[in-house]
């Protein structure tokens, strides 16, 4: 048998995967442009949604130019210190030529001079401007924010480093709500401004091409077993996954089950976990009603005001719980099998 093309990890690239094509010549005609509109891009979606391996793609066709040096960085830990060793390791793997004569802790870096480690910004320009000099631009991109004080100073000094021009490019992922906590602080509102790619479904046609290809199904029973997955990227991988480990040419009973399953251990108690009180009523009583409930039948029901209500919900689709597809005026949710999971946990 041969190996699986589908994947079960979440944000490694997998071997089987459907471009977002629009999103990724967005990002790569921008930073790639003479003169930049922007220097950064934040990608928002639910999990799941392929923010990461997004990302990863980006990255991957940028550094193909040999004027470009990656750095990929944790948002755990110090983050301006890891910049700054891998700013030195990558260049000495990518560029042996440069000599970056500065100070690294934990490095190891053998000076030509006596300077004791000071501020680690004043290295980090150090090693820009030095990169600048030989024409090269530097991408960094960080996995997940959250609001912490390492993410914050990290971000601080990126702001910093745009202000005296230097060639830095910035690639950001994020839950919505982490990422409007992150720029809601008073150093951060910058984050405002910056461009947003916020990721929806994948569009069916190109999963049920995808499921033709690898099943050998008509185009028909494909777009039947893509409708499965309502468009979510996760959702993709783990039906075909499940389906290909079956040696199924279709998703069975005990197929489905080891699929919503999954489905629901690998995602949705997450996202359930991480929503409010008031979050989990709202999506509690869309389970509980028609399937073209209104908002101003549940808005009634929970007796919540207008105000109150429209933050809610829209909180619920930047967080990819809620369609934004539904008629005017109906709720839904976007996630296949998200409102039988709603029910069980109600």
């Amino acid at each position: 048998m041969q190996n699986n093309p589908f994947s079960l990890d979440f944000g490694a690239e997998p071997g089987l995967y459907i471009p977002r094509l629009s999103e990724q010549s967005k990002i790569i005609d921008t930073f790639t442009s003479k003169t930049p509109s922007s220097h950064i891009f934040l990608i928002i979606g639910a999990r799941g949604s392929g923010k990461t391996v997004l990302m990863t793609s980006i990255s991957h066709e940028i550094i193909k130019d040999d004027k470009w040096l990656h750095v990929d960085l944790s948002s755990e830990g110090d983050l301006l210190n890891s910049l700054a060793t891998q700013i030195y390791k990558n260049t000495k793997a990518k560029f042996p030529k440069i000599k970056l004569d500065i100070s690294i802790k934990g490095v190891g870096v053998t000076l030509e001079n006596d300077d004791k480690y000071q501020d680690i910004q004043v290295d980090l320009d150090t090693m820009i401007k030095t990169l600048d000099k030989k024409g090269i631009k530097l991408l960094i991109t960080v996995d997940e924010i959250i609001n912490a004080k390492n993410i914050r100073e990290f971000t601080s000094y990126y702001q910093h480093a745009i202000r005296e021009k230097l060639p830095v490019f910035l690639i950001m992922t994020g839950l919505f709500k982490n990422i409007r906590a992150l720029q809601n602080n008073r150093s951060q509102t910058f984050l405002k401004r910056a461009p947003k790619v916020e990721l929806g479904s994948l569009n069916l046609l190109r999963i049920a091409s995808k499921y033709e290809e690898v099943f050998g199904l008509s185009f028909e029973y494909a777009e039947e077993m893509a409708k499965e997955t309502a468009g979510y990227s996760y959702a993709f991988q783990l039906l075909g996954y499940y389906t290909y480990e079956a040696g199924k040419k279709m998703p069975d009973k005990s197929v489905m089950l080891d699929y919503v399953v999954a489905l629901e251990e690998g995602s949705y108690e997450k996202i359930w976990e991480e929503l409010s009180q008031d979050e989990k009523r709202i999506a509690i009583a869309i389970a509980k009603a028609d399937s073209n409930v209104t908002t101003k039948e549940i808005r009634e029901e929970l007796e919540l005001d207008s105000n109150s209500f429209s933050t809610y919900q829209n909180v619920l689709k930047k967080s990819g719980v809620l369609s934004s597809a539904t008629s005017y005026g109906t709720l839904g949710f976007e996630l296949p099998y998200f409102r039988e999971f709603v029910l069980r946990q109600a």
